[in-house]
């Protein structure tokens, strides 16, 4: 039967071949089901109908009124419209949904009438519910989680007919619609569209099609009579009250101001509210009974309950019942830590600023020159409004606006809370996540107004230097002094020098790395230890640091042959660690960014596994790795042993402890179930904190194909100092021979032998620094300033085939005809943001290497490397990749391999295909349970320690109890400590969804579970969170005993109130923070009873695995 298209015969004939480009792109594309490209067509077809919209309507929902009883029903939320604009006379818009994109998009403006035009995009995943109705003409309501994405149209833009060509970048990234969208942007960013009443049931048809385009039918409501949405002009923005409140604003201190901007500028609060609550604050500050800092501490208090409160519960009575049960709560600061300090944190949008903190930061050099000024430093951040990194699509152009909003920030300053702050600089890895300082000027006693400019220029001696000319070396150069560091010991001019480095330019063996006295190393440890309150007795002491001096920066390495010098050297910095010229001064501080005090795990990842299979390691090597990962992993609920196993190996549960506890506990006769004559200690929490930790592992290896690589490291690289000695004289000095490659397998020496300076090193790798060319530099292009180096003794991940080394030539850096200024740090900064494609990049080889049946050797890949290697060198050398001249290669198909969409919410099938390459049949054979919700308030009631953690615990600490000893503080320091622990919960979540907050066991367990497309976002989230709970755990042990070191007296008096803490947790152990509060108090007495001596029961320590002097020297 002939095939026939509308009753006519279609015929078939040989064309002549296909081109050859397209042939080739068939010939190494993978094969697809068609029916998948069907369903997808047919959808695209069902929402090709668009709505006229006649008006758009920017501003809040708010309640009119609130219940006075329990008994009175609750009203339904108004909407404030703040700023509208028609289009039904003299211009247009529709409404379309673009099921690709994951978008409903609004278009406004006549194609026929102007000459630009508007776009609404509002994202699937950014709506959290959507009212539908009549008011007169159909409405819709968008509740969105953030703002909805503005763009601007060049409708009369030149065609060619090359559809590529005419959509390139012809729309514009915009922060408001007009100047008068502008004013109330900020504040208002919830979407009301009223549409035309067309002939058929526009509401009805609208939520039909939300359910085919993929959206659940419970978050679009359909409101009638009794839940109609009104809409009215309160005008809570309008631009007079605003400037009222920033008048109220600018006469209070900068903490108080600070936390009432955070309630207006986060949305948590209107100007009606505000003016209300501006009045209690007054009254507040008239009391002698409340300083400026209670005040502060309480609004931000109030801030996080704000964010969970019932809906049935008006703000202002919300804060007369915070402010009622703060007064209980006797605020105390947090103990000083000299490595962190509390920061304020900015977070800019294209239409609003986001307030944060303030909480714990890792300090710096710079901050810590000002220690009685820290409020005037801010840590700020540029991010698109759904909080993720800048990501433009080929039709959208955001250079210019990045030009105006970030730049014009970066440039002009902005004023906060009565102060105005200025760009001062920013640290390599912040630049990374677009993230810099500024500060506001203050009057310092002995060096007068300090501004940012008085700063930079006090960091160095950068006149008459190349640097100045080159503004992205310079920009980082000073980032030097503003890389997180610990403080340590300093040291007299007189007592270091800078010494040749050994080997050839540009493969230099030394590059990034000196060497350090061991009484100078042991100095630098004891310093550490003590201000982290830790003394550190279970670990190895580091045999490298990671280190800030002055203009250097790199690694040092312990060289007890420093020790023997008679002319008191304890340093000697390489050339290559200079990295600007600073002025001469006596003394300088040693600054720590990293100490190396154990080994890192060695751990597989998607670019490995990629380049590993196409090298010719098996599937089924990676595949025995997973299963074997996964097995441990679902051995974490077996044994207290296999619980604190997995812990450790992870990294998991630190800041707490944990696995410091459950080895003590071990050594107790204790388990997670009893056994025989051992008894067991597991509960609700305990169990959750293991789900948690669990539900990470397996998420991480089925998300990122992280697989732990047995017997095998991660470690720092050091020099073999031997051929430098040989130079200055020395005799019988045994040296590395120069190494051999292949990929990354390395030859290692085993135990070091004998006349060898490197034989006390533990927990770095040496290379060798012998030959024509740094082993370093044949590994990824990498260096000895801190690179860390994957030795893999595991056989069946050992390659078959080899590859030259590739030269890693650097291109020159980017250089302009003058002296360059902060306003040329500026536009780099804006152009790093907007061309910072290192993530795109690599994402997209891996992408077409999936695709393509030649792998990373598809000539797109070969290509894509090389413009990834050119990004990574691009916040130094100044060279961006230019994506759209670079020829940024398209993938060979429309869809992505399975495995693309692991952090994708509600992915859809009809946007991938089951990749047969090594990630995605490891991605296919682990499934992931979405994690429960942990149950609040609720655990068996029992008596206070009548557990078997307590009996075992009891007989050991009674006989040291001080029976003087009073607890009566143990509720208010309870109550602090979950004070706290709940803004931890509220602040470093991943998404701004309302209510969104972390469990008591992320936090211990140390990780964030929900899902992210950004991986840098959930790293930097996770460690914020994890540097803030750190510092609460090591207050919270500070109050319970000051000094683990001080006499058996108060040792005593230290158990006592731990023991009071741990019985306490019991007493509350219903309410939320009590588990993760008794772990604190556990984790005193057993460091008390150690002290104390005589407790042979106690287990040994197993925190930390480390490479001991058994042979594994490298």
């Amino acid at each position: 039967e002939p095939l026939r298209i509308e009753g006519k015969r279609v015929k078939f004939r040989p064309s002549g071949g296909a081109r050859s480009q397209e042939a080739a792109t068939l010939d190494k594309t993978p094969y697809t089901d068609p029916d998948i490209e069907e369903e997808h067509q047919k959808k695209l077809w069902d929402l090709s109908e668009k709505f006229r919209v006649t008006a758009v309507q920017f501003g809040v929902f708010y309640r009119p009124s609130y219940p006075t009883n329990d008994s009175e029903a609750l009203k339904p939320r108004a909407f404030s419209v703040e700023w509208e604009r028609r289009y039904d006379n003299d211009s247009e818009g529709w409404l379309s949904f673009e099921y690709d994109h994951k978008v409903i998009r609004i278009t406004l403006g006549s194609e026929m009438k102007d000459r630009v035009g508007s776009s609404i995009a509002i994202s699937f995943a950014n709506i959290q519910k959507i009212a539908v109705g009549y008011d007169y003409d159909p409405y819709i309501c968008f509740d969105t989680f953030s703002p909805p994405i503005i763009e601007e149209i060049d409708f009369h833009r030149t065609l060619t007919g090359d559809k590529a060509k005419d959509n390139h970048k012809h729309r514009r990234r915009i922060g408001f619609i007009n100047e008068g969208h502008g004013n109330v942007a900020p504040y208002a960013h919830h979407l009301r569209l009223l549409l035309y009443n067309s002939s058929f049931d526009v509401p009805a048809r609208f939520k039909e099609m939300c359910e085919i385009a993929g959206l659940a039918p419970n978050q679009v409501i359909f409101c009638e009579w009794h839940n109609k949405v009104e809409a009215y002009r309160r005008q809570f923005f309008a631009p007079k009250r605003l400037y009222q409140l920033q008048h109220d604003f600018q006469r209070l201190p900068w903490c108080i101001a600070f936390q009432l901007e955070s309630l207006l500028h986060n949305r948590l609060l209107h100007t009606d509210d505000m003016c209300a609550l501006l009045k209690g604050v007054q009254a507040m500050r008239n009391c002698s009974d409340y300083d400026d800092q209670y005040i502060s501490a309480l609004l931000r208090h109030y801030h996080e309950k704000l964010e969970v409160c019932s809906i049935r519960q008006s703000p202002l009575k919300l804060f007369e019942e915070v402010s009622k049960n703060f007064r209980t709560n006797v605020f105390k600061p947090t103990m000083k830590d000299p490595g962190n300090f509390p920061c304020s944190h900015v977070t800019f949008t294209p239409t609003r600023m986001i307030l944060e903190g303030p909480y714990p930061t890792q300090s710096n050099r710079v901050i810590r020159m000002y220690e009685d000024y820290l409020d005037h430093f801010v840590r700020v951040d540029f991010r698109d409004e759904d909080r993720l990194q800048y990501r433009w699509d080929r039709e959208v152009d955001g250079t210019t606006f990045l030009q105006e909003r970030v730049g014009g920030i970066l440039k002009n300053g902005f004023q906060l809370a009565g102060r105005y702050f200025e760009f001062l600089a920013y640290s390599s890895s912040a630049l990374r996540e677009h993230s810099v300082w500024f500060m506001s000027p203050f009057k310092h006693p002995d060096e007068g107004l300090v501004c940012a400019e008085s700063i930079r220029n006090n960091l160095g001696d950068f006149k008459a230097t190349e640097l100045l000319r080159q503004p992205s070396k310079y920009a980082a150069r000073m980032a030097q002094a503003f890389t997180a560091t610990d403080p340590s010991v300093k040291i007299r001019n007189t007592e270091w020098e800078e010494v040749d480095d050994l080997g050839q330019k540009p493969y230099l063996f030394t590059d990034g790395v000196g060497t350090i006295a061991k009484s100078l190393g042991d100095e630098i440890w004891e310093t550490l230890c003590a201000g982290r309150g830790d003394r550190r007795e279970s670990t190895v002491q580091p045999s490298a640091y990671q280190i800030r001096f002055l203009g250097y920066k790199g690694v040092v390495g312990v060289d007890e042959q420093l020790d023997k010098l008679s002319s008191g050297i304890r340093m000697r910095l390489r050339k290559s660690m200079n990295k600007f010229p600073v002025s001469k001064v006596e003394w300088a501080e040693i600054e720590i960014a990293q100490s190396f005090e154990h080994p890192n795990t060695c751990y597989l990842n998607r670019p490995l596994i990629m380049i590993l299979e196409d090298l010719g390691v098996r599937i089924d090597s990676f595949k025995q790795l997973q299963e074997d990962e996964i097995a441990e992993a679902r051995t974490i609920h077996d044994s207290s042993s296999q619980f604190r196993k997995v812990l450790d190996t992870h990294s998991l549960g630190r800041s707490y402890r944990l696995p410091y506890l459950l080895s003590k506990l071990e050594g107790l006769k204790l388990d997670l179930q009893t056994r025989h004559a051992v008894l067991g200690f597991d509960n609700r929490f305990i169990r959750r904190i293991r789900q948690v930790s669990m539900i990470d592992i397996l998420r991480d290896i089925k998300h990122n194909a992280r697989l732990r690589v047995p017997d095998s490291y991660l470690l720092v690289g050091v020099a073999d100092e031997g051929p430098a000695y040989k130079a200055a004289g020395m005799e019988n000095v045994y040296t590395l021979p120069e190494g051999h490659i292949f990929v990354q397998r390395v030859r290692a020496i085993g135990k070091p032998p004998q006349n060898c300076l490197f034989a006390h090193m533990k927990n770095v790798v040496v290379l060798p620094s012998a030959g024509t060319r740094s082993l370093a530099s044949k590994l990824g292009g990498g260096d000895l300033d801190g690179d860390l180096f994957s030795v893999i003794f595991y056989e069946p991940l050992l390659p078959s085939d080899a590859e030259e080394a590739a030269n890693y030539e650097h291109a020159e850096t980017w250089t302009i005809e003058r002296d360059s200024t902060v306003e040329d740090i500026c536009d780099f900064i804006v152009e790093y943001i907007n061309s910072d494609v290192l993530g795109l990049l690599s994402d997209r080889l891996l992408v077409i290497a999936d695709q393509s049946k030649y792998g990373i050797r598809d000539e797109s890949c070969l290509w894509l490397a090389q413009l990834c290697s050119q990004a990574v060198d691009y916040p130094k050398q100044g060279n961006k990749v230019d994506i759209d001249n670079n020829r940024l290669p398209r993938t060979l198909i429309r869809c992505k391999p399975d495995w693309h969409g692991a952090e994708v919410v509600s992915p859809r099938k009809t946007d991938y295909y089951e990749s047969d390459r090594a990630l995605g049949v490891l991605y296919r054979s682990i499934t992931l349970d979405d994690p429960e919700i942990e149950p609040v308030n609720q655990g068996n009631q029992q008596t206070p320690l009548t557990d078997p953690i307590s009996q075992r615990l009891g007989g050991l600490v009674k006989p040291h109890l001080s029976p003087s000893l009073r607890s009566e503080g143990l509720p208010g320091m309870f109550k602090r400590y979950v004070d706290e622990l709940n803004y931890i919960c509220a602040t470093h979540v991943l998404s701004s969804t309302s209510g969104n907050r972390l469990t008591e066991a992320e936090v211990v367990a140390g990780t964030i579970l929900a899902k992210c497309s950004q991986k840098r976002w959930r790293k930097d989230r996770t460690y914020r969170m994890r540097l803030h709970v750190s510092t609460l755990v090591r207050d919270i042990r500070q109050q319970l005993v000051e000094d683990l070191n001080a006499n058996r007296e108060q040792l005593a008096d230290g158990l006592s109130t731990a023991w009071a803490a741990w019985e306490y947790s019991q007493r509350q152990n219903h309410a939320f923070g009590a588990g993760s509060f008794g772990l604190i108090a556990l984790g005193v007495i057993f460091d008390c009873l150690d002290r104390l001596g005589g407790v042979e029961i106690l287990g040994s320590d197993a925190e930390t695995e480390n490479i001991e002097d058994n042979g594994s020297y490298l």
